[in-house]
């Protein structure tokens, strides 16, 4: 299906079909691939619509608010992007991608394929989210973090609970592989969370931490001398 609201402003480009809901903007120089929805209503936006005996593309797109995306981007096949969002310049996601109503992700980022930002997540600039991450309701990624694959993070120390709280990953910070991060953690700036590792509290900045659960095994700066030894030796 290809359908784009009368009310969308798009100045981007297709691949091939696609959904552009409500009073959607998307700026210039920006692909859309196949089978991407823009604007997806959130479900308490499609409460306010009058029930219809049918409920089709029209419905949704009524119920729209539309979201933002900006220049040079490219939303690949199968991606699904809610309305309220706020994506920036620049900005790359892989094959289905889910983005919830209210996120906001920065210029020059990256959200890989199959990832999820599974409420109001809010991302900073030079982000790199690598395939099948997981970001909950209220996640907080500063500006040039980076999350290797499979990394869950969650915001309910007690679930299934009411009171959700959020994690805090603060600018530089790195993340490896299938690390899970618990609710109300704070990753420190320019700190590393091994591979694997189960974080259960506060990261402190400059540190590596590792294992389950996590504790302190060096600095941020031993482990740039390590990575820099592994650079060159391969150069």
């Amino acid at each position: 299906m290809h359908f784009v609201s009368p009310g969308a402003k798009i100045k981007g480009f297709f691949e091939s079909e696609g959904v552009v809901l409500g009073p959607s903007t998307i700026a210039g120089n920006t692909v859309i691939g196949k089978d991407v929805i823009i604007g997806y209503p959130a479900k308490q936006s499609l409460q306010n619509v009058r029930p219809r005996k049918t409920f089709g593309i029209e419905t949704l797109d009524k119920a729209s608010r539309g979201t933002r995306i900006g220049r040079n981007c490219y939303i690949r096949s199968g991606s699904v992007i809610y309305e309220d969002v706020v994506i920036g310049d620049d900005v790359q996601t892989g094959h289905n991608v889910l983005i919830r109503a209210g996120s906001v992700v920065g210029d020059k980022t990256l959200v890989g394929s199959s990832s999820k930002l599974d409420g109001t997540v809010k991302v900073g600039r030079n982000v790199s989210i690598q395939s099948n991450v997981y970001l909950p309701h209220r996640t907080v990624l500063e500006d040039n973090v980076f999350l290797a694959p499979h990394v869950v993070m969650t915001n309910d120390p007690y679930p299934p609970s009411k009171r959700l709280i959020g994690i805090v990953v603060e600018t530089g910070a790195v993340i490896g592989a299938n690390a899970v991060i618990v609710a109300r953690v704070k990753i420190g700036q320019d700190s590393v969370v091994a591979a694997g590792a189960v974080v259960t509290r506060d990261v402190p900045a400059h540190k590596v931490v590792a294992g389950a659960p996590s504790r302190v095994v060096a600095s941020r700066e031993e482990y740039d001398r390590k990575r820099a030894r592994w650079e060159r030796a391969g150069a």
